[in-house]
């Protein structure tokens, strides 16, 4: 048992690494990795995000999502940029189909998420966890939280 489910998660590790480009996990480790130095949080927090749907318990969590979605071209003046995401969507995927589904993914946080709150921080963390939700639920490749790690 012990060994399937070793091997169950190592093929997820494989079809992820295998999906998303390489030079987009680059960026996104080096905008991820300044976001957590500045605001002084651990890499716990980005794991909870991406596995457990936890919204990070301090402001300075919620922040290192503002600061990686503004460093990614996602977010400006407090706002997201529809346009930027689509472009990061893209970026991401290798696969057209990954790309078809992202762009539904997004058109649904946009309804879901809108560019309504007044906290930067909140809607950062707001949108970004629908985005992972909602593309866990339409069938994304899970991003191994390990690849995020230098």
């Amino acid at each position: 048992m012990k060994l399937a489910l070793v091997t169950a998660f190592l093929s997820a590790i494989v079809l992820a690494e295998g999906n998303i480009n390489k030079e987009y996990l680059d960026k996104l480790i080096a905008a991820k990795e300044k976001c957590v130095k500045e605001f002084s949080v651990d890499d716990s927090i980005v794991e909870d995000l991406y596995v457990r749907y936890n919204k990070p318990p301090t402001e300075s969590g919620k922040c290192m999502v503002a600061c990686y979605m503004e460093e990614r071209g996602m977010m400006k003046d407090g706002k997201t940029i529809t346009e930027q995401v689509m472009l990061d969507n893209q970026e991401k995927w290798i696969a057209a189909t990954h790309v078809n589904m992202g762009k539904e993914v997004i058109d649904t946080c946009d309804k879901e998420v809108p560019n309504e709150e007044n906290d930067k921080c909140d809607l950062a963390v707001d949108y970004m966890m629908c985005l992972v939700k909602r593309g866990d639920e339409a069938g994304l490749p899970k991003m191994d939280v390990a690849q995020l790690k230098h």
